[in-house]
């Protein structure tokens, strides 16, 4: 890595997608999946905090640059998620314990993504809607988490979210209420120019592609379901949607 400037650091995170293939089940509604790379900006000053992997410690800035200069290229600087989706924070690592994929991206390890039958690391989201969602104070109601990159098609489409709505509605005819929500990296004004006037099966999220890193989520559409205890019950792709409507809640 090149020796970075001492009054400011900008890091371009760059997430790599998967291809994925055009295969849905057929009862389930076609739908594209995002096929290509995003870029986010992040910014990193000198008073950001920063943790060394390799013992779980804060070091200084003068430490973290002296790593940099004496090791060009071994080390990688990524943001650390809040749960306001944020890099409240950065961490250097050794890129030898990152997974490294032949065209140079990195691929997400899939053992740090939230697990079924564990409580979903605690979050708190923004809707469209102007309401603030902090997942400690909606226990007691199903929450569905679902993950995308922007609102426009080809990935967006009203094929892709008839499932949503379906699945939200038919629980709620059983008085089974869940908050759906989606993450993007549309702005306010994106969201309210792409979400079409009617159901779309889940409360926008604008410039939340922060909480795709903090969960790891390395495909979308994704999804995710946390029963009323916040233990995630279920996850799963949108071509494997039914994982999800097909469960029994109560």
């Amino acid at each position: 890595m090149r020796r970075l400037n001492k009054f400011a650091i900008c890091l371009l995170v760059v997430i790599g997608t998967s291809s994925f293939s055009a295969f849905c089940q057929s009862d389930e509604p076609k739908v594209t999946r995002y096929n290509g790379k995003v870029s986010q900006q992040i910014v990193m000053t000198r008073e950001s905090p920063i943790i060394d992997h390799a013992t779980g410690k804060r070091i200084s800035y003068e430490t973290y640059d002296n790593m940099l200069r004496r090791n060009p290229g071994l080390y990688k600087t990524q943001p650390i998620f809040d749960k306001f989706g944020k890099a409240s924070s950065f961490e250097i690592i050794k890129r030898s314990q990152l997974h490294i994929q032949s065209d140079g991206s990195v691929m997400n390890n899939p053992d740090l993504m939230p697990e079924i039958g564990e409580p979903i690391a605690p979050f708190v989201m923004r809707g469209l809607d102007g309401k603030e969602y902090d997942s400690e104070k909606l226990k007691g109601k199903y929450i569905l988490l679902g993950f995308w990159v922007r609102y426009e098609k080809p990935l967006y489409t009203f094929a892709s979210t008839k499932v949503i709505s379906n699945f939200v509605d038919e629980n709620k005819k059983k008085g089974v209420e869940i908050i759906s929500l989606g993450t993007t990296l549309n702005t306010e004004e994106e969201c309210l120019e792409a979400i079409p006037k009617r159901n779309c099966g889940f409360i926008p999220v604008p410039e939340s592609y922060g909480f795709n890193h903090r969960y790891k989520i390395s495909e979308t559409p994704y999804f995710i379901l946390v029963d009323r205890k916040g233990i995630v019950r279920a996850m799963a792709p949108h071509t494997e949607f039914s994982k999800i409507s097909d469960l029994v809640l109560r």
